[in-house]
């Protein structure tokens, strides 16, 4: 169930590409959002969708608005506190305003006052250029969008995915794709560094190289970065990957290690390949 708001003020910028925004503090409202078995435990799961916009100026048919549209899984069941508290301060919701803070917030507190904070940010900073500059409404449009859903293709892990949209004016969007694993026994978010051996990463990043040659037929990373993958830049495994039972999917956003045209790239990994560089 979405609600809908009509604000009273409006949207939000984002400087260097996330929109911050302005006022008033949007409905939220929680979904069944189904079940998942962790394990030897279950572990339900609900949702808060927030869908908001706010216009920058009230009674201007012409003013410029911030879309914010939040649709947020959280964890109930064993673990669930520790689960949402380290999903919400990873950031998935970004300006993460809530990482430096150790105050506990409920799930449906942390949505309503990251909306509150984003379209009050909107508000003051887009306001004041929007003012000076009325002939370029389109160009203060704001859009803030994120879905977040959850895997399970492993016993031991789940993995929250947050699709990330966000446009604060420009030729186009970013997209991202933010992923976290969870250790269903303990709660704790996973990193590399948690199920590889220590000094992966050479290894890893040929591995990586290897399977991205296959993908777009090339035999060499200077082939690849002919075809501007990992151009100008070092190879290097990302932090949003999902675990599965088979294999580790790596995942690199639009724009991350090649050009927009090619968007999102993933790279499916085969746990045979990797079984050296994985702890004992």
């Amino acid at each position: 169930m979405l609600i809908q708001i009509s604000l009273n003020m409006k949207k939000l910028l984002f400087s260097a590409c996330i929109v911050f925004s302005a006022i008033s503090l949007a409905c939220s409202c929680q979904n069944k959002s189904g079940s998942i078995l962790s394990g030897k435990d279950s572990i339900s799961f609900d949702s808060i969708k927030v869908d908001s916009t706010l216009a920058l100026v009230e009674g201007d048919a012409a003013s410029p608005a911030c879309h914010i549209s939040l649709s947020i899984t959280y964890a109930i069941g064993k673990n669930a506190d520790y689960i949402n508290d380290s999903i919400i301060r990873s950031g998935i919701l970004s300006p993460d305003y809530f990482s430096i803070s150790s105050e506990k917030l409920s799930i449906k507190e942390t949505v309503d006052s990251f909306v509150s904070r984003y379209l009050s940010e909107y508000k003051n900073d887009y306001g004041v250029l929007y003012k000076a500059d009325r002939e370029h409404s389109a160009s203060y449009n704001c859009e803030y969008l994120v879905s977040t859903y959850i895997l399970q293709e492993s016993d031991d892990y789940f993995t929250y995915v947050a699709n990330i949209y966000n446009y604060g004016g420009g030729a186009h969007g970013s997209s991202v794709v933010i992923t976290k694993n969870v250790n269903v026994k303990n709660g704790k978010i996973v990193a590399l560094k948690d199920i590889f051996v220590p000094g992966f990463e050479r290894d890893l990043n040929d591995i990586i190289v290897k399977y991205l040659c296959e993908q777009f037929k090339v035999k060499t990373l200077d082939a690849l970065r002919q075809k501007t993958v990992f151009l100008g830049i070092d190879v290097y495994p990302p932090d949003n990957f999902i675990i599965g039972k088979k294999n580790i999917t790596f995942i690199y956003s639009t724009d991350e290690i090649a050009s927009h045209a090619i968007g999102e790239i993933r790279v499916k990994i085969d746990n045979n390949d990797l079984k050296d560089l994985f702890r004992k």
